[in-house]
């Protein structure tokens, strides 16, 4: 039990490392904030974010005409535009702050969900006099709670109106028109507002959820998501009429953008351009004009799209979404805001040289107060002799950029000061990045010895307790080198004391570092401790001339791992490893007789089938239930027969209780839930009330239903995977029943040839009569075997076969409520991620249930493979350790972390996962079983013969 605990503690650590190591918080408090003293270019800013709109389908002008004829009609004559590039994970909440804040949040702060701030951060709305917003109660909240003083005011529709089954999800957007309509009107009769309205530095914000609402629901080239851009359009030109007339001052000034884009499959999250690229349009007062591309001596960079658009005569300026933020504040002429990351670009600026020259230079001097920040934060971390500084912005050299930017202002040198500015910006990016790396590659080396201490930790224990070393050395391994091992802990204590110490005189990192500086050393203490029989092993081997027999087998395993680690890349790397297991009792066995052949080429045919799922479309681009229908009726089919052949010919009725039919009736009404539900949603009646209790139903009593069942091993599973099936089936869309359906006979088969090779060719049959063993009456576990080895690395396959088989879901943040419309279709992200989350663990739980019952069946060592099972996930998550990015693509760095998180999360609960498949598959509601130990008449264990 102490191994499972370090393990769990171990891995616990290796987690959250990486967010430390690689994604720490960018966020660091105590800068003054920066602006300039000139008159403001506008009293007033209205942003507009209409959530979940992509550039290409808002910009397309095909056939020459536009759903947007408003905002075209500011793109040609009135305001500048461009499109606005977002990074990963492209989620409302992260875009919001980006845009708001000029920050991007790092990934354990964005895992707090819609919720208030997590974290205290600036923002333009907090640097402004008053602000007024309108939208989503997702959204407002986060930035109204974390006002420094009470200026902010928002108004909020209902949650329940975020429902994705609406007959027009438009009406969202329609609500925030019309309220912002009602509170002028009611302001123009309230003197108090009125005065407050007429102020400066003003902030209006609306936030417009329906087109990703729609998008969710209809996919964005869906005729619902092209007529809320038209809603969205009309809605904008009403309210800037309502500005104009209200203030009729001319000085308020408009940007209009979104948080982030969609799939065409109508998700958002990952890397894709279509989720990464926006569009934004600003106008307005103290915006530029259009202006002709012909004007600039510089081209813009080729893009094929602006043809299409119709846009190749006015000139495109990009920006990234943190941009948007000094661009809002310096429009204000407020501070921008401390945390701020984003760089002013100055030709969305109609203002003078010297306003543009002195607000960019603000956005510089913003930037080196973080900058400098980070560094004396740092300074102060670490003592002097450790300590090695930005080489390339000094003390002195800041003074330098200041004194040269100062003067070139003071003698009317623009452009000079600008250039200066924006080479002051880039250098501070570049120590700031410096600094908030500068611990990276420390405990990225420790953590990587970390790993591989724990591996040999395992490989230690595995070759102590279960193999036969121990027995072959005649009980030697024990007592030596026992005055090293307690040097070594000796000097773990001695490093202890030396890190606390150097912490006391002036370190101030945070406690972590210190839990990832140490974990090696105690992990590397304890493999010294424990390496005798892998000294042992080796003169075993060496005596008995294995070396080249052992190497060339881990050399195999090192090979199927790595299978393994490029299918997280490509799917149909799958297909590959699926092909050499089914070849493998061909190659590694010699089978007799008709049905033995038979049964090896059914077990082949499985795996092709399985391995066809792989180059198949990934499930969520686009729903097509009469598929998830047929599977489900083919699945009631199979489980007839699976009842016919545990019941019949001498298995005996009293295997198959009454609750199996009960299950069988389940799969049928789930069938008509999924058909009656669809075809309210295409009717857009929405999810109707008895359609959703009787899913929620279905999905309490899948997990109920197999404790009802006898404790004969054939019958439970069947059960259990027929219990499984029905939630599965309720959360899917298209041909993710067939792939259960593939990987459930897949699972048969491979439990039926591990009976039939380990015992010596007994009579399938005989696998009728099987129960499950009483863990008081269990044997002494036996030695582990090179087959054990195998059995384990097929249960790993299978469980990475489970995560890929019908889509790549390296982007799991990818949120996409199709798949759960039938138990809920108003907007709740938790109970979405939580439903969609046990879809994904459903094969898992399916996989582990089986081998489970081949660990029982056949006698093999749990443990000891669960072990093996560790060395191997570990390995492939130091792969992927090693291969993650901070920097390139968008799309490169979601999915390097993501796979590590996989990996991680796969191996930390897989303790949990055989916790769970143990107590599906032998507890029993009622009376205890007097079936007793897994007994198989006249049948005793054999051994595999060339495993």
């Amino acid at each position: 039990m102490w191994l499972f605990a370090v393990g769990f503690f171990v891995h616990l650590i290796f987690f959250c490392s990486v967010f430390d190591i690689y994604f720490r918080t960018p966020l660091i408090h105590g800068m003054t904030p920066q602006s300039h003293s000139l008159p403001p270019a506008a009293r007033r800013v209205v942003l507009l974010v209409a959530d979940g709109l992509r550039a290409d389908v808002f910009f397309d002008y095909s056939n020459n005409t536009t759903r947007a004829p408003y905002l075209r009609s500011i793109i040609e004559n009135n305001g500048t535009w461009g499109v606005s590039h977002t990074r990963v994970p492209t989620e409302s909440r992260p875009g919001h702050v980006a845009i708001i804040a000029g920050l991007y949040e790092d990934p354990s702060a964005i895992a707090k969900g819609w919720k208030e701030n997590p974290v205290e951060f600036d923002s333009v709305f907090n640097e402004s006099r008053h602000t007024w917003c309108w939208g989503s109660p997702d959204i407002l909240p986060m930035f109204a709670a974390g006002a420094e003083r009470d200026h902010i005011e928002a108004f909020m529709y209902k949650a329940e109106e975020e429902d994705f089954a609406s007959s027009d999800a438009s009406r969202l957007d329609k609500w925030v028109f019309q309220n912002v309509e009602s509170f002028f009107m009611k302001a123009s009769k309230d003197k108090t507002v009125q005065d407050m309205l007429h102020e400066d530095r003003i902030v209006f914000f609306l936030h417009l959820l329906g087109l990703d609402t729609n998008g969710h629901a209809h996919k964005p080239h869906s005729k619902e998501y092209m007529k809320n851009i038209e809603t969205v359009d009309a809605g904008i030109q009403k309210i800037v009429e309502i500005f104009e007339n209200f203030y009729a001052d001319h000085q308020t000034a408009y940007i209009f953008t979104s948080d982030h884009g969609m799939t065409d499959w109508g998700s958002h999250g990952a890397g894709d351009p279509s989720e990464t690229e926006t569009p934004i349009i600003a106008w307005g007062a103290g915006v530029a004009m259009p202006k002709d591309p012909s004007e600039f001596k510089e081209k813009m960079m080729y893009d094929a799209r602006v043809e299409r658009w119709g846009l190749t005569h006015v000139r495109r300026h990009d920006l990234h979404q943190a941009d948007v933020a000094p661009l809002m504040a310096s429009i204000l002429g407020i501070p921008i805001p401390v945390n701020n990351v984003g760089k002013l670009h100055v030709e969305y600026l109609a203002t003078s040289d010297e306003y543009k020259s002195e607000a960019l230079f603000a956005n510089a001097r913003q930037m080196l107060a973080q900058y400098q920040q980070k560094r004396t934060q740092k300074e102060e971390e670490t003592l002097p002799i450790f300590y090695w500084p930005f080489t390339i912005l000094t003390p002195d050299k800041e003074l330098e950029f200041l004194a040269t930017i100062r003067n070139y202002l003071q003698t009317a040198q623009f452009d000079a000061a600008n250039s200066d500015s924006q080479r002051l910006i880039s250098v501070t990016q570049q120590g700031m990045d410096y600094y908030h790396n500068y611990d990276r590659l420390v405990l990225s080396v420790h953590i990587a010895l970390g790993f591989l201490g724990w591996i040999f930790l395992i490989v230690c224990h595995l070759l102590k307790d279960h193999s036969a070393v121990l027995r072959m050395a005649g009980g030697t391994i024990e007592g030596r080198r026992v005055w090293r091992s307690s040097f070594l802990m000796a000097l773990v204590l001695v490093v202890w004391g030396i890190t606390n110490l150097t912490r006391l005189l002036g370190q101030h990192h945070p406690w972590q570092h210190y839990l990832y500086l140490m974990t090696p050393v105690g992990l590397w203490a304890l493999v010294h401790q424990s390496c005798a029989p892998l000294r042992v092993a080796w003169l075993l081997l060496c005596s008995f001339n294995m070396v080249w027999e052992v190497a060339i087998r881990i050399l195999f395993v090192f090979v199927g791992i790595e299978i393994l680690v490029m299918a997280f890349f490509l799917r149909p790397m799958l297909s590959v490893g699926l092909l050499c297991v089914g070849l493998w009792p061909v190659i590694m066995y010699t089978m007799q007789g008709t049905v033995e052949r038979s049964m090896r080429l059914v077990w082949i045919g499985a795996c092709v089938l399985l391995a066809s799922f792989t180059y198949m479309p990934v499930v969520g681009r686009e729903a097509y239930y009469p598929m998830v229908e047929v599977a489900g009726l083919l699945a009631f089919m199979l489980g007839c027969i699976g009842i016919y052949w545990c019941g019949g010919e001498g298995g005996g009725h009293r295997h198959i209780p009454g609750v199996m039919y009960l299950q069988g009736l389940m799969v049928v009404c789930t069938v008509y839930l999924v058909h009656s539900t669809a075809s309210s949603l295409s009717r857009k009646e929405g999810l109707p009330f008895a359609n959703q209790w009787a899913a929620w139903i279905l999905l309490v009593l899948s997990l109920l239903l197999p404790l009802l069942g006898s404790q004969n091993m054939m019958g439970r599973l069947l059960s259990v995977s027929t219990s499984l099936f029905c939630p599965f089936l309720l959360l899917s869309i298209r041909h993710e029943g067939f792939f259960y359906i593939a990987l459930t006979i897949a699972m048969y088969l491979w439990l039926i040839l591990e009976f039939y090779l380990a015992e010596n060719n007994v009579q399938i049959a005989m696998l009728k009569f099987a129960t499950w063993c009483s863990e008081a009456r269990l044997e002494k576990e036996r030695v582990l075997e090179w087959s054990d080895v195998r059995r384990a690395y097929f249960f790993l396959f299978f469980i990475v076969l489970a995560f890929f088989g019908t889509g790549n879901i390296a982007s799991i943040n990818s949120f996409d409520p199709t798949f759960v419309y039938c138990f809920v279709t108003v907007f709740s992200p938790f109970l979405m991620g939580s439903l969609l989350l046990y879809k994904i663990i459903i094969p898992f739980l399916l996989v582990t249930c089986f081998f489970h019952a081949i660990c029982s069946l056949i006698k093999v060592p749990t443990r000891a493979l669960f072990y093996v099972f560790l060395v191997m996930s570990d390995f492939m998550a130091v792969h992927f350790f090693f291969l993650i990015k901070t920097e390139g693509s968008w799309l490169d760095i979601g999915t390097s972390l993501s796979h590590y998180i996989i990996s991680m999360a796969t191996t930390l609960f897989l303790i949990l996962l055989l916790f769970i498949a143990k107590f599906l598959t032998t507890f029993q509601i009622g009376k205890a079983s007097t079936e007793g130990e897994c007994v198989l008449p006249r049948v005793s264990v054999g051994r595999p013969h060339r495993d």
